[in-house]
Order: C-alpha cells, then sequence, then structure tokens
C-alpha cells in the first residue's frame, strides 16, 4: 500500500469516528425537537425558543468546529506524508 492511500484510510477513518457520532447527534436532535415541539417552544434560551436556539445558532457553530478541527488534523496528516516521501 503506498503512502498516499494510507494517509487517506487515515483520514477517512478519522473522518468517520467525527462525522458519524455527529450526525446522528444531528439527526437525533431534530428528532426530539419535533416530539416534544409542545414542550420545547416554551423553553427560552438567551430570548430564543429552545427549538431555534438548536436548530439554528448551537448547531452552525459546532459544525465548523468540528470541520475545522478535521481539516486541521487532515493537514497535519498531510504534512507527515509530505516529510516521509521527502526523506525517501
Amino acid at each position: 500500500m503506498s503512502n498516499v492511500q494510507k494517509i487517506r484510510k487515515k483520514q477517512l477513518n478519522f473522518a468517520l469516528k467525527f462525522g458519524i457520532p455527529y450526525f446522528l447527534f444531528v439527526i437525533v436532535m431534530y428528532l426530539a425537537v419535533y416530539i416534544g415541539k409542545e414542550t420545547i417552544i416554551k423553553i427560552k434560551i438567551f430570548s430564543l425558543p429552545l427549538h431555534y436556539f438548536l436548530v439554528a445558532i448551537f448547531i452552525y457553530p459546532l459544525t465548523w468546529l468540528i470541520f475545522g478541527f478535521y481539516v486541521k488534523k487532515a493537514n497535519e496528516m498531510e504534512d507527515n506524508l509530505e516529510k516521509i516521501e521527502g526523506e525517501e
């Protein structure tokens, strides 16, 4: 297996470790908001209804943080590959 294939496999494993749980979290949160909408609408955070806060305010920054973390780690893996290839 070439170094490029190894790095791609590492990046895929890393992405799936974060992606699948996060995707499940988002789906469960949307289901919880939909099922409990009568109760959730009454709860306020920062003067916003909880359903709006969870769906619109909470998810997007969290997604960008996870995305940034993944890109940083993926770039580190690629930099390590470049170092290894440079030594050969």
